[in-house]
């Protein structure tokens, strides 16, 4: 297991910038309220992303029956995401109670597939419908609105946007949320052996969920219960806590902690051309 040290930077209010160590970067220097200014690494293709968004936008609204979509808000959580500006990414969120609505309607010009696709592999493990089960990373309830159509119901939310949670909860999404980080030095407010399958799409990324908060996500999971996760291809690129995501992985199955419910599958085109990772795991 990698050493802990180091990782105390990591809290419910996760706001430090860490430089991808194979993801180019630009430099961008910036203003707060409360800062003169510093510098923070620029993930230079999750702009160009966000680039391609916008003229897939334009080229929409140029077509006949063209709609205006609330593009200016996924902007913003682009470029918060690009600097992992995880404080200001989270108060957008507070300030966005249409973002399921919003992201429904436009999920065909965002290239975006990491929910459907996580849902379509856990439907395929036939779990019980009544089986407790944890949205880690939940945002708006993108998994649980799609979950809910094929008879789940019994599902809780865990994510650092209470404004978020407080949508999905008006949309009856979950039964309960709970409103903060899983990171590798605190504790969630969760109980040992909750919850029957934790689903996570797309969670794992610097600001979110780093690799050595896995112990966690067991912690809560109970005895023969289900860990899913997709995350973005190139994931060891994302900064230095993810340089060792696939040696806690792999150590995590040497010490009996988990087990792999089948291979990890790569999937292209999870955003655009981009690849991702389903991973399927078995708490022991």
């Amino acid at each position: 297991m990698a050493a802990r040290s180091g990782l105390r930077t990591l809290t419910r209010s996760i706001q430090n910038v860490y430089k991808p160590a194979c993801v180019q970067t630009s430099t961008v220097r910036f203003n707060s309220s409360d800062q003169a200014a510093k510098e923070a690494p620029v993930n230079i293709p999750m702009i160009q992303k966000m680039e391609r968004i916008c003229r897939n936008y334009i080229d929409q609204l140029e077509k006949p029956g063209g709609k205006h979509y609330n593009i200016q808000n996924f902007m913003m959580m682009y470029i918060f995401g690009s600097t992992t500006n995880t404080e200001y990414r989270t108060r957008l969120f507070d300030h966005w109670p249409t973002y399921l609505e919003d992201f429904n309607e436009c999920k065909e010009i965002m290239g975006y597939r990491y929910p459907e696709t996580l849902c379509e592999e856990f439907l395929t493990l036939n779990i019980e419908k009544d089986a407790k089960i944890l949205d880690v990373a939940s945002g708006p309830g993108n998994v649980a609105f799609i979950l809910k159509q094929h008879g789940y119901s019994n599902m809780d939310g865990l994510d650092p946007s209470q404004g978020l949670l407080t949508a999905a909860m008006e949309k009856q999404l979950y039964k309960k949320t709970i409103c903060c980080y899983v990171t590798p030095d605190e504790q969630t407010p969760i109980e040992d052996n909750t919850y029957d399958v934790l689903l996570c799409s797309a969670g794992m990324f610097p600001g979110s969920i780093v690799p050595q908060a896995f112990t966690e996500l067991l912690r809560i999971t109970k005895p023969g219960g289900i860990i899913a996760w997709n995350i973005a291809d190139g994931y060891e690129g994302f900064n230095d806590f993810f340089l060792t995501y696939d040696s806690i992985y792999q150590q995590l199955i040497k010490d009996g902690k988990w087990e792999e419910v089948r291979p990890v599958k790569k999937l292209e085109n999870m955003l655009f051309e981009d690849a991702g990772y389903t991973y399927v795991m078995k708490k022991l």
